[in-house]
C-alpha cells in the first residue's frame, strides 16, 4: 500500500513538472515599455486587437513599432529558443533567439533587422540582447 502511494505521488509530480513550460508566461521590461506574452509550446494565445485571425505563440507589445507576433517555433531545447517573428504591418519578419534566465528571458534578435522602439516620439534600435522579467 506505502509503495503504490509513493508511485502515485512521484507519478504526479513527474507529471506536474512537464505540465509546467519554461516558455510560456508574461514576461515585462519597465525600462524599455515591453511586454512580452509567450507560449512557444501551443499556437494558443489570441493576438491582440485581430481575435479573429487565428492564434500565435505570443506576442510582444509596448514603446514598439507595432506589435511583433511570434509565427513559428524554428527550434528549441531546455534553455534556449529560436522563433520568427513578424510586424503586425507585415512588412518585417525578425528571427529571436530567446535564452532562458533565472528571473526571465532574454531576447537576442538575430540578423541585420532590428525591431526598433519608441523614444521621444523617435524610432530607436533595441539593445542586442534585452532581458525581460516573468510577471
Amino acid at each position: 500500500m506505502k509503495r503504490t502511494f509513493f508511485l502515485l505521488m512521484a507519478m504526479t509530480a513527474t507529471f506536474m513538472a512537464a505540465a509546467q513550460s519554461p516558455y510560456k508566461g508574461t514576461y515585462y521590461n519597465q525600462e524599455l515599455n515591453i511586454r512580452a506574452r509567450l507560449n512557444l509550446e501551443a499556437k494558443d494565445i489570441p493576438v491582440p486587437g485581430m481575435e479573429e485571425l487565428d492564434s500565435c505563440y505570443g506576442y510582444l507589445q509596448g514603446d514598439l513599432n507595432g506589435t511583433w507576433f511570434i509565427l513559428r517555433v524554428k527550434s528549441k531545447n531546455e534553455k534556449k529558443a529560436v522563433v520568427r517573428a513578424s510586424c503586425d504591418r507585415g512588412d518585417n519578419a525578425q528571427d529571436l533567439e530567446i535564452q532562458l534566465t533565472e528571473d526571465g528571458i532574454s531576447i537576442k534578435q538575430v540578423g541585420d533587422t532590428y525591431i526598433k522602439g519608441v523614444a521621444n516620439r523617435k524610432y530607436v534600435k533595441l539593445p542586442k540582447p534585452f532581458t525581460l522579467k516573468k510577471k
